[in-house]
């Protein structure tokens, strides 16, 4: 997939919402449009997610090991109480 291009943003603003901040020879019609750049992305660096996430590993072992015992409850209760 291509990378997009990064365009420069416009605003629209009539002249009620200038109210005087620009002078009469920069306004062109009743709307004036404001150009700005948009900044660059910065460079990425390498993550290594090993290690940024190793706790989540942990927390999902937990999860599933307290989900496999609550099935094991019901299935057990489902037995017994028949």
């Amino acid at each position: 997939m291509a990378k997009k291009a990064r365009r420069k943003k416009q605003t629209v603003l009539t002249q009620a919402q200038l109210a005087g901040t620009k002078k009469q020879d920069e306004v062109l019609s009743d709307k004036v449009i404001i150009e700005y750049q948009v900044p660059e992305p910065t460079a990425r660096v390498a993550v290594d997610f090993r290690q940024e996430y190793k706790y989540v590993v942990n927390d999902l072992q937990r999860v599933g090991i307290l989900a496999a015992i609550m099935l094991g409850i019901l299935i057990a209760l489902n037995l017994v109480l028949r």
